[in-house]
């Protein structure tokens, strides 16, 4: 997961002043408002300019902070007015740290609107170890075998025993047993579409509830009855 720069600022007509950063809209603080003032003073632009208009560099400077560079800032409190000279931390490196830091779920779930997916530069989105990845079977990684769909993971799984050597395969039989027996499951309750690295978040009610009941099958339990709304 990473802060995404298009979730930050969604609409780059908006002017920086009226909420082109959506972290910073809700409610317009005035602290949040004297901080985008001191931030135009010192790089000399117009504060109620739209985002798309801005220079590249200050974009980068409210996105991801000045760096080194110090900018003086002006706050008034109510009457209390006091200047600070410090560095801009920068919107999205603001969210890191208080993501990280935070024990509040309301605050998490708040940043996590502000949050997408990428594959990994190491991994190349696997998910595993480099270590995992150099282990082949049938000239391919469980990475990729994780990103066929069921019906394709188990017709691959009928053609690996004949890829191996005998040695190979009594070591493994038990295993590709498992796994088809699973995978069996899965594929009879309807869901042989569905690819193996699928993120659960993104299934369908309906497809939770076959996967565990495909679970609850697979797992040999006995004087159970399942009454089923509609099934097919």
């Amino acid at each position: 997961l990473f802060f995404d720069e298009r979730l930050v600022v969604p609409d780059a007509d908006l002017r920086v002043y009226d909420g082109a950063l959506a972290p910073w809209r809700k409610g317009k603080s005035p602290y949040f408002l004297q901080t985008i003032e001191s931030i135009a003073k010192h790089y000399e632009f117009d504060a109620k300019t739209k985002w798309k208009d801005l220079p590249a560099h200050v974009q980068q400077v409210f996105l991801h902070g000045s760096g080194e560079e110090e900018l003086e800032f002006r706050y008034d409190e109510g009457g209390r007015v006091y200047n600070v000279t410090r560095v801009f931390e920068g919107v999205i490196p603001n969210m890191e740290r208080r993501y990280r830091e935070t024990d509040s779920n309301w605050i998490r779930e708040e940043f996590e609107r502000y949050q997408n997916n990428r594959p990994c530069g190491m991994c190349e989105g696997y998910r595993l170890r480099p270590e995992a990845l150099a282990v082949k079977i049938a000239d391919i990684h469980a990475g990729q075998v994780v990103q066929m769909s069921i019906r394709e993971a188990f017709a691959w799984c009928d053609t690996v025993p004949e890829r191996l050597t005998k040695q190979n395969n009594e070591i493994a039989k038990a295993i590709l047993k498992e796994i088809r027996e699973r995978l069996g499951f899965l594929n009879n309750v309807g869901l042989e579409y569905l690819t193996l690295s699928r993120s659960s978040g993104t299934l369908s009610g309906g497809e939770s509830q076959r996967i565990r009941l495909a679970s609850q099958i697979g797992s040999g339990l006995t004087g159970v009855l399942y009454v089923l709304d509609e099934p097919s």
